[in-house]
């Protein structure tokens, strides 16, 4: 067999394994490691994991149609010359630095540290256009075990309001790297020679990886997945973040603990029937901002890993939380009023940092039930839960309630995560 119709087969195999797969609340599986840009037509374009590296576009977030892939070959030839074991593409990134738009890719074989990282430029993301025309620039960030101290895979590009871009890359061994892009070339600014680490795990598993950076306000957040990536029901993967006042950090989590030194504040986790929640990008947009992840479904475990959007909120001292999954049934929406107490009184399930869940009964009167001291209280689309304790100290759970009026979200004044969903009024 030629090595063209070996590789023609490969790719309508996947396409159709693609295809072939049926939603599950209202998003497509079958992506991997997602990263999302909004384009300049206002349309939501995603880029997965997968062979030729796939391409999937959206217009309203929940319904996607995979509309190209990036290469007309599982892996570009450079690339495959360089990781011959290969099977595909990996964790890719896109981004538009100075106009144009850059898709940063990985080559690897599962738990090496030999890899690469390439990247592709086009000049607009619309196939339609005359001007749609990927070009692979090569090699970015490469990865050797007897030389290098991090892994050359998960590469995240972020262009700051001055001009300047950076990237974050990396997956276990040393942790997280970061250098400088020159924005014009897509490539390490000559001045890259030496990569510092941003983030890394001291203990435990050790595992850090997939790194994203955002600014909001005069924070730099950068996201981060710990632990076990892809055991299906078993993954414990989930979602941490830091945040700097400068790019290269350092980044401190809630409690100032670095990310250097293992730190990092819980953003997503288990919960539910979703299982390794993680490999995260973000969205910020005008209809809000959202985290874009895979995750299992302990449901559906042979739909391997799927797309899951949620939305992202920030709390009154400037931390991202993240809501309920948008699907068909629960499409992005605005809050359409204020909530009032009467319309909140039910039971709850409630968890901290997606833990262990618990009842309680939110009664008339500000009272939870069977809490003779405890309270809570609403105003405009905020909860506020009062539990005290011994003596003088009181524990108190701000949340953001959802457009739903059904769940909420939040953190108490330790920063652990609160999230309620709402079971019966």
């Amino acid at each position: 067999m030629s090595k063209s119709i070996a590789s023609l087969i490969l790719l309508m195999t996947f396409a159709w394994s693609i295809s072939s797969t049926l939603a599950v609340e209202g998003v497509l599986q079958g992506m991997p490691d997602p990263t999302i840009i909004e384009g300049d037509d206002g349309r939501f374009y995603i880029f997965a994991t997968g062979t030729g590296l796939p391409i999937y576009r959206s217009d309203d977030l929940v319904s996607w149609t995979e509309i190209d892939r990036v290469f007309d070959k599982p892996v570009p030839d450079w690339a495959k010359r360089a990781i011959p074991p290969t099977e595909g593409i990996w964790a890719p990134h896109i981004v538009k630095l100075n106009g144009k738009y850059y898709a940063y890719y990985s080559v690897s074989s599962f738990g090496s540290q030999r890899s690469v990282t390439g990247v592709a430029v086009n000049a607009t993301l619309d196939p339609a256009s005359p001007d749609y025309q990927w070009t692979d620039l090569g090699l970015v960030v490469e990865s050797s075990p007897d030389r290098d101290d991090f892994n050359a895979i998960d590469i995240a590009v972020f262009q700051d309001d001055d001009g300047r871009a950076y990237a974050v890359w990396g997956s276990h061994w040393g942790g997280i790297k970061f250098a400088e892009i020159n924005p014009d070339t897509g490539k390490f600014t000559a001045e890259a020679e030496r990569y510092p680490t941003v983030a890394t795990r001291l203990t435990g598993s050790r595992a850090v990886e997939a790194p994203f950076l955002i600014r909001r306000g005069e924070y730099y957040y950068m996201f981060v997945s710990f632990d076990s990536c892809c055991n299906g029901a078993e993954s414990t993967y989930k979602v941490m973040v830091g945040r700097s006042r400068k790019p290269e950090g350092p980044y401190v989590d809630f409690n100032d603990k670095p990310m250097t030194q293992g730190g990092g504040t819980l953003v997503l986790a288990n919960n539910d029937n979703w299982r390794g929640p993680g490999h995260n990008s973000v969205l910020q947009s005008e209809k809000g901002d959202f985290i874009v992840h895979h995750t299992y479904d302990t449901c559906h475990l042979d739909s391997h890993r799927i797309l899951q959007i949620r939305p992202m909120y920030w709390t009154q001292d400037g931390w991202p939380v993240v809501g309920q999954p948008i699907n068909t049934a629960n499409p992005p929406r605005d809050y359409d009023g204020r909530f009032t107490a009467e319309s909140l009184v039910g039971s709850w399930r409630v968890s901290i940092d997606y833990g262990p869940e618990r009842i309680i009964d939110l009664i008339p009167g500000g009272r939870i039930a069977n809490h003779r001291r405890a309270s809570w209280s609403v105003a405009n689309n905020q909860i506020m839960l009062t539990w005290p304790g011994q003596g003088q100290s009181t524990s108190i759970d701000r949340c953001i309630i959802e457009p739903t009026g059904t769940s909420f979200i939040g953190r108490n004044q330790d920063g652990a995560v609160i999230r309620g969903v709402k079971i019966c009024n």
